[in-house]
């Protein structure tokens, strides 16, 4: 993780970004659009329009994703709620600075969704072996890549157009470029594969990620009712 200090140190005065918001009793996160104002040291307020911010849904007690763009470099900030000001700010505290490399690892949650590979040759230009597809099943899922199962080999060293439906509310259909990690075959016919992300846009990165912090909260408060029983 990044020196949270020195990273705020880095970024304009007044930063747009993303906010995912925890909302009480909600697995959900509210995706807002704010400005990250910064203060003194970890700490910076968050400006919001006017009407944007839901402030009796705010769960205070769990912590925030911000995400913003850093000289084209994707940023995550993992922070905390000091206190709601007013109807249109947050004072916020840094805890961790996430980057993008560091992304699969931190926001990795088992999810099962369909996905699809494709030639990366547009139809109208490639032969007949160009136009191939290939659809398998997810086994895990973050903001920067993902693991896979498939029946057939998929392309090995090859840049791939991948498609997946998160299991949103509303089925949001994700479409990426993305690039083979590790292929492994694990029997005749099945193969287990780790994708990376190399183009993805910032929307479809922003659903994946809330897609993910709500599995992950789910998973964390199954475990709190087993502990708990």
């Amino acid at each position: 993780m990044t020196d949270q200090n020195n990273f705020l140190d880095t970024i304009s005065a007044e930063k747009p970004v993303r906010l995912f918001l925890p909302i009480i009793e909600s697995d959900d996160r509210l995706l807002i659009q704010c400005v990250l104002k910064k203060e003194k040291g970890n700490h910076f307020t968050l400006l919001f329009s006017s009407g944007t911010l839901p402030v009796s849904k705010i769960d205070k007690n769990t912590s925030c994703l911000i995400s913003l763009d850093d000289g084209g470099k994707s940023i995550s900030l993992e922070s905390n709620i000091v206190q709601v000001v007013n109807n249109q700010s947050l004072e916020m505290i840094l805890q961790k600075t996430i980057t993008h490399e560091q992304m699969r690892e931190y926001f990795r949650v088992d999810c099962t969704v369909p996905i699809i590979l494709k030639s990366t040759v547009p139809e109208e230009f490639g032969t007949p072996d160009d136009n191939w597809k290939i659809t398998g099943t997810t086994v895990d899922l973050s903001g920067s890549g993902l693991r896979a199962s498939f029946t057939t080999a998929p392309p090995d060293n090859t840049q791939v157009r991948l498609e997946l439906a998160l299991p949103t509310t509303e089925t949001i259909i994700v479409k990426t470029l993305a690039s083979p990690v590790r292929i492994s075959q694990l029997t005749e016919k099945l193969w287990d594969v780790a994708y990376q992300f190399d183009v993805i846009e910032d929307e479809d990165q922003d659903a994946i990620i809330g897609c993910c912090m709500v599995a992950q909260r789910r998973l964390l408060r199954l475990k709190v009712k087993v502990k708990g029983s």
